[in-house]
């Protein structure tokens, strides 16, 4: 299954990667592999997103509210927001860079603009959670998307 082209508006095509290494076959060929290798491995990457979009969301709206004496405010929404982002991204491109380790010139920049991408995708996971759950699950926090 190829998910890497859910990201190619922020990584480009395999043809943008691979554009830099026409003049040598043996680096061309070697650029193909990591691009296959990353696009076979990206089942991987969507579920961390959805786990930690769907995680961050859910611990909260439980276990972070439920403790004696929060104050509900609308800014701490936001700051779960801001660490899914940046937890995502770390997970994500720890989990590219163990998967496959970026040997070529221009692959670890690849890998991290697919993390800048997937850290992107938790926080619209973060929010459609956030939407649902202050809508259809109790909670006490600040019900921010009350409908």
């Amino acid at each position: 299954m190829k998910l890497l082209p859910l990201y190619k508006w922020i990584v480009g095509s395999q043809n943008d990667f691979t554009r830099q290494f026409q003049n040598n076959d043996q680096l061309f060929n070697q650029a193909r592999s990591f691009w296959n290798k990353l696009d076979g491995s990206m089942w991987i990457v969507i579920i961390c997103m959805l786990v930690l979009g769907i995680g961050v969301a859910a611990y909260y709206y439980t276990s972070y509210n439920n403790a004696p004496g929060r104050h509900y405010k609308p800014i701490k929404w936001i700051y779960f927001l801001i660490a899914t982002f940046f937890l995502t991204l770390l997970f994500t491109y720890g989990i590219e860079y163990l998967v496959c380790e970026p040997k070529l010139n221009g692959s670890s920049t690849l890998e991290f603009m697919v993390a800048i991408g997937n850290a992107l995708y938790a926080c619209i996971v973060y929010f459609i959670t956030s939407v649902i759950w202050c809508n259809a699950l109790p909670t006490n926090a600040y019900r921010l998307f009350k409908f």
